[in-house]
């Protein structure tokens, strides 16, 4: 039960959202724009994170010389699973301006750390740091839900949104550029730069909510998640390195399972849980998070390793093209091009074909372009066109959460939101993991170029890909049919809250 601080402020309820007016004095329109820029700032840091460092992934495996690059993705990933929903507790405690400007410190530190980082170890420790990061994009709406008169709520909410698909197109060019003429360093700093800008200008000039919540957090529940994630995740990594019979691996696993049966056990028997597990009794929720999941890490096993097979010089191995990072951004430029496309369409043909086809129909097309790019094509064309359709099939990225949340009664949206995003982050860490795990037992000897794999084991990895992408598509058929569309404007602000 939420507990205003100022008395004279009414909160109108709407649906499952509370919106109250315009808090504090009275601002003009402009300054209201003012404050929205200051926070897009923020919340477009997680789509800045596939989209800065996924192409950065080769120059960073070539720099610390190390077959387990993806941790610099799977790091941000865990962080973010685990602490989003901590994150939201607080700042629903606390103020979310608060919790969003201390949040900006600790997303600054560490893409500081990463970007001075001596050893590889001390780069994945600055990628946790920075993954709390994905906590702006909740962060950010929640705090225009409160504080934003009613008649800008709906823009301001489509803009945060819309400019997320702008940095998938312009993030790897950026990336590109930053990389080719300056080091990898450069992303790092970018990053830093525009958290650290952020949180300062949300502390000087963005109003805080006087809306408080009485609520714990469950700090138990966070712990016995990572231990159990980041066990599970470093077996897998490792297993191939330290043979899957070792007592290392072993451990890992013994621990992981210790853990997250801990975890699921202790959930059941909080009374504030991390996440609600009875989110997931519902078949049609149960179903399109599992089969949504895996689709998802589909895609982000594919782009974490693409950047690293065009990147490979072709005269040291079968494939490749020895792109630099800029000519890789130009490559995939139509694939991300065709995400935001995806996304249209999906809005577009919502009642038409349903958001369960649209699963459908994108996580097959994901399959498709993996197939493809599973064969090692060698000339350009193929690997746009592969990428294109992996691009237009990531409408999966819409289709997700609202096919969750129209399953879903809308005092429990809000959950339902919150348990997309860990899964959908932990599911592709997951697979990337597992792919990288693939390709790392495919290591050829260490050159000039750093770490190279053969040709066989990006085969291997992108048949992982393929085969995940269709076992989701599999198991979406499975999803039950005739979908409760979404009816009204808070429960589309609540979807979008969730990504």
């Amino acid at each position: 039960m939420y507990n205003s601080t100022d008395t004279n402020t009414a909160t109108h309820i709407t649906g499952d959202i509370a919106r109250p007016p315009a808090i504090g004095p009275k601002r003009s329109t402009a300054r209201w724009v003012g404050i929205l820029a200051i926070l897009l700032l923020l919340t477009e840091q997680a789509a800045l994170a596939f989209g800065l460092f996924a192409p950065a992934l080769p120059a960073i495996a070539e720099r610390f010389r190390t077959t387990h690059v993806v941790w610099v993705m799977t790091a941000l990933v865990l962080s973010a699973a685990v602490s989003s929903p901590i994150l939201g507790k607080l700042a629903d405690i606390y103020g979310k301006k608060r919790i969003l400007v201390i949040t900006a410190g600790i997303a600054s530190l560490g893409a500081m750390v990463s970007a001075v980082a001596p050893t590889f170890p001390i780069l994945i420790a600055g990628r946790f740091l920075a993954g709390v990061g994905f906590a702006f994009t909740a962060l950010g709406y929640s705090l225009i839900r409160d504080i934003f008169p009613s008649r800008l709520q709906p823009l301001s909410i489509s803009l945060a949104n819309t400019g997320v698909g702008i940095v998938t197109v312009v993030a790897p060019l950026t990336s590109g550029l930053l990389i080719d003429r300056i080091g990898v360093g450069a992303v790092f700093w970018f990053s830093f730069a525009l958290c650290a800008v952020g949180g300062i200008l949300a502390l000087l000039f963005v109003p805080e909510t006087p809306i408080r919540a009485t609520a714990s957090v469950d700090w138990l529940g966070a712990l016995l998640l990572t231990l159990g994630l980041f066990t599970l995740m470093l077996g897998l990594s490792r297993g191939g390195i330290w043979q899957w019979t070792d007592h290392r691996t072993v451990a890992c696993f013994a621990t992981a399972i210790v853990s997250l049966t801990g975890w699921v056990v202790w959930e059941r028997r909080c009374v504030e849980p991390l996440l609600s597990l009875d989110t997931i009794a519902n078949r049609k929720v149960g179903l399109a998070l599992l089969s949504g999941g895996i689709a998802y890490g589909a895609t982000t096993l594919i782009s974490s390793m693409l950047p690293m097979f065009l990147h490979t010089p072709p005269d040291k191995v079968s494939y490749g093209f020895g792109l630099s990072v800029t000519e890789m951004a130009w490559w995939m430029l139509p694939g991300g091009t065709l995400i935001v496309l995806g996304g249209i369409f999906v809005g577009l043909t919502a009642n038409s074909i349903g958001f369960r086809r649209h699963l459908i129909l994108g996580a097959t097309l994901i399959g498709v372009g993996a197939l493809v790019l599973a064969s090692l094509p060698r000339t350009a064309a193929v690997v746009i066109v592969a990428y294109a359709i992996i691009g237009f099939g990531s409408m999966i990225y819409a289709a997700i959460p609202n096919l969750i949340l129209s399953g879903l009664p809308a005092d429990e949206r809000g959950v339902g939101a919150n348990f997309t995003g860990m899964a959908q982050a932990l599911s592709g860490g997951l697979l990337s993991t597992i792919g990288f795990a693939v390709l790392g037992a495919h290591v050829l000897p260490v050159g000039e170029h750093g770490v190279l794999y053969s040709a066989s084991g990006f085969t291997i990895a992108f048949l992982v890909a393929a085969g995940s992408a269709l076992l989701g598509a599999a198991l979406a058929v499975a999803i039950p049919k005739h979908e409760r569309e979404l009816d009204d404007l808070s429960t589309l602000n609540s979807l979008e809250s969730g990504k």
